[in-house]
């Protein structure tokens, strides 16, 4: 009797042999290779939904601007003795943004000078390196702050935005955002736009776009072919047969003009003309596999993001589209124009 309650008790205590574990571990690795997926899609949304809501911000504080300066939007900075002042739409939004704090270090009487030849004033340097979340969307892999080695060699902090205003379509032939000559869109150094000159309706104009903060170190290297939403494509002209190549998606050819890489697009939020500036024209359709192609301060963009197959951009009447990588191209830059005259539509919702 002793003997049959021993053996009945060990066979109650028996453990999982190994093919049994190892059946119960297969079974979660399919289940968290199902639901993995899942998650991811779940985080990018709850990212993507952020990102809308950075950019309605945006459109809140752009019309809030134009409600206090007579309808004005703002510009890319003015004309002063030398080099454009190249204060970038962003910093004088920031009042309207619950940003005050921050745009009361920025003394804009200041000339940051061409980058190329003096330092950003040590005054501005804590505004430069500051970090507005409503400038980056969470979905971008660069957002951060960034070094920058300045002429005389020394290095401060800088930090960007992914996030930026609408030049033009490019489609006019001015690709230079900072040397004063209007475009056909909404900012540029000198710029004196107002709400009334979008005479294509406000809810069929962009406003800001996305483009991703830059994610690399320059390189004078070819090849390989860098990720275009980080790196942008230095080149050694931006003529005809250049464009005519970009427009046809014809890298083969555009690749025989780039001189190296370079990781800092959109690295400065505070500086607006050049070229790591946060002003951009829609030559390029959305995330093209042509990169932005920079020849000096001249650049040949597209808006870009890391959401997949789409774009957000915010539209002159404050409302947030998204853009797909199959957009018409035409209907594309029209949408980049405030007064091209087109019928168009520009994105869903």
């Amino acid at each position: 009797m002793l003997e049959r309650k021993l053996s009945y008790r060990s066979s109650q205590q028996r453990g999982f042999t190994l093919v049994e574990l190892l059946v119960v571990i297969a079974i979660i690795g399919v289940l968290v290779g199902l639901l993995l997926p899942a998650v991811q899609a779940a985080r990018e949304a709850a990212r993507s939904m952020q990102c809308s809501n950075n950019m309605k911000q945006i459109g809140l504080a752009l019309h809030n601007y134009a409600a206090t300066f007579s309808e004005s939007l703002p510009n890319n900075g003015y004309s002063s003795s030398g080099y454009p002042n190249d204060y970038s739409p962003h910093a004088k939004l920031l009042p309207f943004l619950e940003q005050k704090q921050l745009q009361d270090l920025i003394d804009f009487r200041i000339n940051m000078g061409h980058p190329a030849l003096a330092d950003l004033p040590a005054a501005l340097h804590p505004a430069a390196g500051y970090r507005v979340s409503t400038f980056e969307c969470p979905s971008d892999i660069g957002a951060d702050v960034h070094d920058l080695t300045m002429p005389s060699g020394a290095i401060i902090s800088i930090a960007g935005t992914s996030y930026s205003m609408n030049q033009g379509s490019g489609l006019d032939g001015v690709f230079h955002p900072g040397n004063g000559i209007p475009s056909d869109g909404l900012c540029w150094v000198n710029a004196k736009t107002k709400l009334r000159d979008v005479i294509d309706g406000t809810s069929n104009t962009i406003a800001f776009a996305e483009s991703p903060i830059g994610v690399g170190i320059d390189t004078t290297s070819v090849t390989p072919k860098m990720d275009v939403r980080g790196y942008r494509a230095g080149v050694s002209t931006v003529d005809a047969a250049m464009l005519t190549a970009a427009t046809a998606n014809d890298y083969a050819t555009v690749e025989g003009g780039i001189t190296g890489w370079s990781g800092d697009r959109n690295h400065y939020w505070l500086r607006g003309s050049v070229p790591n500036g946060p002003v951009m024209n829609g030559f390029l359709t959305p995330n093209s596999d042509i990169p932005d192609l920079v020849y000096y301060s001249t650049k040949v963009t597209g808006s870009r993001s890391y959401h997949p197959a789409t774009v957000k951009l915010l539209l002159v009447d404050g409302s947030v589209r998204n853009a797909t990588d199959s957009i018409d191209r035409n209907v594309w830059h029209a949408s980049w124009t405030r007064a091209g005259g087109e019928v168009k539509t520009v994105t869903s919702e």
